[in-house]
């Protein structure tokens, strides 16, 4: 495995884009019951069966759909990742915060602040719902693109680029850290989220971020 890049100061004035799911707010149990909620549904009996949230990153391996083609064809895996994305969303009530409680502060500041954004595989109703229970109206984030919005993850994040002077996004798998760069933005990487950290690396983000402690601090 290489050595991750070491973490450096976020730039004076740089314009950040965040992942929401692993990222700002920890969905890792209600993605584990909807992985095996939707597989079950869907008879997909070649996908893995995960004994718990800490088996995830079998599954989050660089561009979803093309992660789970190691069982079953890509058409099955683009719906399948659509059903997931539903049963996720549907159970965000259940979670316990809106946001990760070391980042409400920080989100905050960047609301009131520079601003933010945030680019999601989420439904946009279910995002805000949950970013509402942890942040008041001048800290919800400036921009925010859901699955609701056509387009892939990368264009929207030129789009941003172009549009809104963004600079940076922050991720936490693979696929995140590709499609930040092929928009040509810096790629920050956590490793708290989903990802299989030997993946995460893999695709050379320009550092990572171990904590949502660390992250808050950068």
């Amino acid at each position: 495995m290489r050595s991750p890049p070491r973490a450096t100061e976020r730039g004076e004035g740089e314009v950040l884009i965040f992942d929401r799911d692993g990222v700002l707010h920890d969905s890792r149990e209600r993605a584990w019951r909807a992985y095996q909620t939707a597989r079950t549904e869907m008879g997909l009996w070649e996908l893995p069966d995960l004994t718990g949230p800490h088996e995830l990153p079998l599954i989050y391996q660089g561009v979803l759909s093309q992660s789970l083609t190691r069982w079953i064809p890509y058409e099955a895996a683009e719906r399948f990742w659509q059903r997931h994305a539903r049963l996720t969303d549907v159970t965000a009530d259940e979670s316990a915060h809106g946001v990760i409680p070391e980042l409400a502060d920080v989100l905050d500041e960047l609301g009131r602040g520079p601003g933010y954004g945030i680019v999601t595989g989420s439904h946009r109703i279910a995002v805000e719902r949950l970013l509402q229970r942890s942040l008041d109206a001048n800290a919800m984030p400036g921009v925010l693109l859901s699955r609701d919005e056509d387009g892939r993850k990368e264009l929207k994040l030129r789009l941003l680029h172009r549009q809104h002077g963004a600079t940076a996004y922050v991720g936490d798998t693979g696929s995140d850290v590709r499609h930040a760069r092929a928009a040509g933005l810096r790629a920050i990487a956590i490793s708290y989220g989903y990802a299989d950290i030997d993946d995460l690396i893999a695709a050379g983000p320009d550092f990572v971020l171990h904590t949502p402690a660390g992250l808050d601090a950068w």
